[in-house]
């Protein structure tokens, strides 16, 4: 498998970003939305954010491991080490203390699993059919109460620390991620089934 070092510079240094600056703005804010989509514009290509990646694995083609599975991981590892990064500049290598606490997995429960399908649907949507880094921004600004967007910035801080909770914040990252990615699927298919 060719690893394309471009791709992985721009998650690297789009995720060192968003774990520096723009999760300190939230992702949810005016300022957040405008912060992100000059992280993409910046970083041309690169997905920054865990459930970004993850809907364009589930909407990619499922059979290729090498071509999309693979590809994909390297971008979820690369924006975890961005996220390292960023966390260690912040914290002077740990000499300042956060507080952070790793978050213990519990499944999600019907509710919640469906109306984070529903935001990855919606905001697939958006993506997909807008092609600007800005509407993707703020389509994202919009529905991110119903996802979580710093799972690439948990698993950095849980690297950080010493690999604290490694698993709880893991299994996150990946529900997370993956419920996100089904509703991308899911909005793929309806548009594919009714168009």
């Amino acid at each position: 498998m060719e690893v394309d070092m471009n791709a992985m510079k721009a998650e690297i240094g789009g995720a060192f970003v968003v774990s520096w600056l723009v999760l300190g703005l939230g992702l949810d804010t005016l300022q957040g939305a405008v912060a992100l989509g000059a992280v993409w514009m910046t970083f041309g290509g690169a997905h920054v954010l865990p459930v970004v990646t993850w809907c364009h694995m589930m909407t990619g083609d499922l059979g290729d491991v090498e071509g999309n599975w693979m590809a994909n991981g390297m971008r979820l590892l690369a924006q975890a080490v961005g996220a390292l990064v960023a966390i260690m500049m912040v914290t002077e290598v740990g000499a300042i203390e956060t507080g952070w606490v790793a978050a213990e997995f519990a499944a999600p429960e019907a509710w919640g699993a469906i109306t984070t399908v529903a935001a990855g649907a919606i905001w697939w949507t958006i993506h997909t059919r807008s092609d600007s880094a800005w509407i993707s921004a703020f389509g994202l600004m919009v529905v991110g109460g119903a996802m979580v967007l710093d799972g690439g910035h948990q698993m950095g801080a849980s690297l950080a620390s010493s690999a604290d909770g490694i698993v709880g914040v893991a299994m996150n990252w990946i529900v997370d991620g993956a419920m996100v990615g089904v509703g991308a699927l899911l909005a793929n298919t309806i548009d594919d089934n009714i168009g």
